[in-house]
């Protein structure tokens, strides 16, 4: 996907926007549309497993702190590193999100 999304930026990069007519933009803008709404819900696919593994290792440490059992512990932290991994990947999307957001601003101002 993110091969597709990197081919994508590039093919909006190359437009030249003092040129392009009425009809092309609104082609563009519906490509826009539909790509931000493929990101969209990547990110609800990414978010839903982030949050419960957060919850998974709030669980794990509270119970770790209460019984101190090393392999709570280490189930916490395992859980706590997965849910970071997926946050990293929600927000590099979100940051190519705000990169759509600037082309769909710069085509609705021609």
């Amino acid at each position: 996907m993110e091969k597709r999304l990197r081919d994508y930026l590039r093919h909006l990069e190359k437009l030249d926007y003092d040129v392009i007519s009425e009809e092309e933009i609104w082609e563009e803008r519906e490509g826009l549309e539909l790509r931000l709404n493929e990101i969209h819900q990547e990110m609800i696919r990414i978010l839903m497993p982030m949050c419960a593994f957060l919850v998974c290792a709030c669980i794990f440490l509270a119970q770790a702190l209460n019984s101190f059992f090393i392999g709570q512990f280490i189930a916490a932290g395992v859980a706590g590193l997965v849910a970071l991994y997926l946050a990293l990947k929600y927000k590099n999307l979100f940051d190519v999100t705000k990169q759509l957001c600037g082309y769909v601003d710069k085509l609705t101002l021609k």
